[in-house]
């Protein structure tokens, strides 16, 4: 059997212009950039698919607030124009219209306040929609529940009595606004 090592193999492979092949170091650079280019791929895939994801929950979020200052405008509307008083062309007097009562609206229930917060426009957490604080042991009258996409429950609800000034941003008694399920105690008939 012919040995495998050629004398002659020393000035094939080392000889000025022989084919040059890469040894481990070549090996381990390329391991190298395959690794950093599946990397930034990944990277890449990931932060595609969590923009997606976050596009649509904001989209489903602004159909609903749209949905709501829809109705809100619609009944502001129709408030304004029954107490607008309306003129007679042949008689030139104003003439009031009268305001039809609207039914007392349907209360799920009545509750305490626990925890301190914010009372706010809308069911949505943002420095615009705050209207004032309410306070622990506010007593409330709860007019709507809504849970939102995300999961959070909030209660749109008429503060009854205010307890002693615990703030001074607080609101006023009457006042309607929405809170956060978080603050309240359980609801009772």
């Amino acid at each position: 059997m012919p040995p495998k090592i050629d004398p002659r193999d020393w000035d094939r492979h080392f000889r000025p212009g022989a084919p040059r092949r890469g040894g481990p170091l070549q090996a381990f650079a390329n391991i190298l950039l395959i690794m950093l280019a599946l990397g930034i791929l990944g990277g890449a895939g990931f932060f595609a698919w969590n923009y997606g994801r976050g596009s649509a929950q904001e989209t489903a979020a602004a159909a609903l607030r749209r949905a709501e200052t829809t109705t809100a405008a619609a009944i502001a509307t129709r408030t304004a124009r029954a107490m607008t008083p309306t003129i007679t062309p042949t008689s030139a007097t104003v003439v009031e219209t009268p305001t039809p009562t609207l039914p007392a609206e349907p209360i799920l229930g009545r509750a305490t306040v626990i925890n301190g917060g914010n009372l706010r426009r809308e069911p949505r957490v943002a420095a615009e929609t705050v209207l004032g604080q309410v306070c622990v042991n506010d007593q409330v009258e709860v007019l709507e529940e809504q849970t939102l996409a995300n999961g959070a429950r909030w209660y749109r609800l008429r503060v009854l009595r205010a307890t002693d000034q615990c703030v001074p941003d607080r609101v006023a008694e009457g006042t309607v606004g929405w809170v956060s399920a978080m603050l309240l105690g359980p609801l009772s008939p």
